[in-house]
């Protein structure tokens, strides 16, 4: 099989590198890690890409790009890493007027999940959009169950018919975690004492207010120290609370400030606590890296993060108050190690590249060689590890 992978858009400043903690996840390590492991399965996969950081630029490099590549070469199926970016439909466009190939692409967020506040604070206006992305597409692979019956229920609240035309494109892959790359920044184990790690992106969503309210009751009542691996803008209105908890308990905040990638994963390696505060996750990348370098790990029992854990009430907890408690606790008689190193184990099985990719693979199969959508729209049926 040949495969064209259509890699997709990452925000970046306008100087300084690409590869920062901040592009994880879809963005660069995952889309990396499927590449590899798609290669892996020994499928023939050439990636269209492009460095520009202006989007409008970009857009238009990637369409020319890949309109090149299916005019000059014989492909089975294109595969696009977003359907947000770059527009599903604008690529269905290029094929239906070229090579009238399938086109396959993955959803790792969507308007029509209400809790998905950053794109609805970004990009209001986009949601019909986003439903006519998902509905270009000849497969939509999600990485979660959460996210597939969360998209379902959102368009099916407004038009059965369109729920129902989507169901038959929807498969549950998950989303590869980068295994190499994180092992290969392991580095001898210096630690000295409990570090708290925070390591979402500063949004609404992920409630950056509450983990300094949090973080705040460990700093006074432990010896922990905190480790926070994103860029908290100057005219947020976290960044300050950041600086004054740091000058209040000095020596005892780590501020990465976007660690480049490598980096970001070593200080994984040598955090022993990571907690999130979020409202919305559809699978949390972040989350699996934490589980994956054997952090404990302290999750709201929201989205995806139930299906991730196979609902370990060690891991889950109800409500910020809980979380306070059970965050001093552990940053004061230290992080279960057996709790630990059980997730890290399942993640590692669940979201390694070779899992995945064998998962994306079925699915560009079925589109290739133009077998009917399955019942259950799941592309594995293996049972997934268990988490406890």
């Amino acid at each position: 099989m040949r495969i064209l992978f259509v890699a997709t858009y990452v925000h970046t400043a306008d100087s300084g590198p690409v590869e920062v903690s901040a592009a994880l996840g879809f963005g660069v390590t995952s889309a990396a890690a499927l590449v590899t492991g798609l290669r892996g399965l020994g499928l023939h996969v050439d990636v269209v890409a492009s460095d520009a950081r202006r989007r409008t630029v970009w857009t238009g490099e990637m369409l020319t790009a890949v309109e090149t590549a299916v005019t000059g070469a014989r492909y089975d199926v294109v595969l696009a890493f977003h359907a947000f970016w770059p527009f599903t439909a604008d690529l269905r466009w290029v094929l239906d007027d070229t090579a009238a190939l399938p086109l396959v692409t993955y959803t790792h967020g969507s308007h029509w999940d209400e809790t998905d506040l950053f794109r609805f604070e970004h990009y209001p206006e986009l949601r019909w959009a986003d439903l006519g992305n998902l509905m270009a597409a000849d497969r939509v692979l999600t990485v979660s169950d959460y996210m597939r019956s969360t998209i379902l229920g959102g368009v099916r609240s407004v038009s059965e018919k369109a729920a129902d035309a989507l169901a038959g494109k929807l498969r549950v892959v998950g989303l590869p975690l980068d295994l190499e790359r994180i092992d290969a920044a392991r580095r001898a184990d210096v630690r000295d004492g409990i570090t708290v790690v925070f390591n979402h992106a500063p949004n609404t969503a992920k409630q950056p207010g509450v983990f300094l309210d949090v973080a705040a009751d460990a700093l006074e009542n432990t010896a922990a120290r905190i480790l926070v691996t994103r860029r908290f803008p100057e005219q947020s209105p976290w960044a300050g609370r950041l600086r004054d908890l740091a000058a209040a308990y000095p020596g005892r905040i780590e501020y990465g400030d976007d660690l480049p990638i490598d980096d970001y994963y070593t200080a994984l390696w040598h955090s022993d606590i990571q907690i999130s505060t979020a409202t919305h996750e559809s699978l949390g990348v972040a989350t699996l890296e934490a589980m994956a370098t054997a952090n404990h790990c302290l999750l709201p029992r929201i989205g995806a993060y139930p299906e991730v854990t196979g609902d370990d009430p060690q891991v889950l907890y109800q409500d910020v108050g809980e979380l306070r408690e059970r965050l001093v606790e552990l940053a004061t008689t230290g992080p279960d190690t057996e709790v630990a190193a059980r997730h890290s184990a399942a993640v590692r099985a669940r979201y390694s590249p070779a899992r995945v990719a064998v998962a994306v693979h079925a699915v560009l199969s079925e589109v290739a060689t133009g077998e009917p959508p399955g019942r259950t729209g799941r592309a594995h049926t293996d049972t997934p590890p268990r988490f406890g």
